[in-house]
């Protein structure tokens, strides 16, 4: 299960990092580079073995951030089109070729447009809209993954997941880049149960019927995707690039989420503040893992020192996405242990003897025990 890095806002300096080379590749998003530097950034980070995926970011056509109207594909009817048109997609699919062609990219995401409802005509355009791509990438051998936007709050419904999985699952099978929208905030995990078995019932049946899935916008939530048997996982250094959201496409600045360095904390599958590491610290509760993390002797000099640590808390993230996915997949570790280890965790800082109170008030452990039911339960119609 390989994993990849979302391309965010002055993320490119992230794919030279020594330490982080077990991701296999990276989500390129034309939202943050014009074309000219897009090309120039590919061309410094090809190397064998790494995966340049282009993903043309139309979600939202309408919003006027960063960079993507200035690409040639862009199509200039947004306002107007008929997004059902199987025309129009044929004409844009055409153009995006012609770019991805290029940028010599390895891969491409097929468009697709955020719709008013997640019906299953919708799901059957991206399959033939994917289709089309396919046809117009055929001669230069990039290989097209189909973007699968999903509403997380529809998949509670048993019905609606396989609904979904039925349609995708009738076409040849295919890499599909699956987008989970939702409104959850960027460091509050997803902790809806049913939402999160619907999801890992999709991936395990899309799976299981041939298809590779790279689940887009991860975080911590990868061991739950690899539980389910997701073919990948992309996550980003930004909190707001480990979620798809609408607000992500607010016409303003992308900012990360807020400019605050974290430490993810494998003990809590939680992102603790500075102050909160001491306190985990005293507590025993720091795990192994985050002492054998390549960037946890510079954080804790800072830590000390008070000397800034943002950038490193991104790398320190990044590396444990990595090495997450590396002992899953030898199985040196399962989902379930990591789960199990953090509700002790929460119930040793839950321990009133102890008076241990984390900065943040809702950094209270609660989606774990909801993880745990998710893992138990996916595979069972609910």
């Amino acid at each position: 299960m390989p994993v990849y890095h979302q391309m965010g806002h002055d993320s490119t300096n992230l794919l030279k990092v020594n330490e982080l080379n077990e991701f296999k590749g990276a989500i390129l998003s034309p939202l943050n580079l014009p074309e000219a530097k897009m090309a120039a950034m590919i061309a410094d980070n090809t190397r064998e073995g790494f995966e340049l995926i282009f993903d043309p970011q139309l979600y939202y056509p309408r919003t006027q951030r960063e960079k993507l109207r200035t690409w040639p594909y862009f199509p200039q009817d947004v306002e107007t089109a008929d997004y059902t048109s199987q025309a129009w997609w044929n004409s844009l699919c055409s153009s995006l070729a012609q770019i991805v062609e290029r940028l010599g990219v390895n891969s491409v995401c097929s468009p697709a447009i955020i719709p008013r409802a997640f019906s299953n005509e919708y799901i059957d355009l991206t399959c033939n809209i994917t289709g089309t791509l396919q046809d117009c990438v055929r001669t230069s051998g990039i290989n097209v993954l189909q973007t699968l936007v999903v509403n997380l709050s529809d998949l509670a419904s048993y019905t609606n997941t396989m609904s979904i999985a039925s349609i995708i699952t009738k076409k040849t099978p295919r890499q599909i880049y699956l987008v989970l929208q939702n409104n959850s905030y960027p460091r509050r995990e997803l902790s809806e149960p049913e939402e999160l078995k619907g999801a890992m019932a999709l991936i395990n049946t899309l799976e299981e019927n041939g298809n590779q899935v790279i689940v887009s916008h991860s975080s911590s939530d990868i061991i739950l995707w690899k539980e389910a048997g997701a073919y990948g996982a992309a996550t980003g250094k930004y909190f707001n690039l480990r979620r798809f959201t609408p607000s992500r496409w607010d016409d303003r600045e992308e900012g990360g989420g807020g400019q605050e360095a974290y430490w993810f904390e494998e003990s809590l599958l939680a992102f603790l503040r500075a102050s909160d590491v001491t306190r985990i610290e005293r507590a025993n509760l720091i795990s192994q893992t985050s002492s054998n993390n390549a960037f946890a002797t510079e954080i804790n000099a800072c830590l000390q020192s008070g000397d800034p640590w943002l950038s490193l808390s991104w790398k320190f993230y990044l590396y444990w996405f990595q090495n997450i996915e590396q002992r899953l997949d030898s199985k040196s570790v399962t989902s379930l242990s990591i789960l199990e280890q953090a509700d002790r965790s929460w119930e040793i800082l839950e321990d009133p003897a102890k008076r241990i109170y984390l900065e943040e008030r809702q950094n209270d452990g609660s989606w774990i025990r909801q993880w745990l039911r998710a893992i138990t339960e996916y595979k069972t119609a609910w």
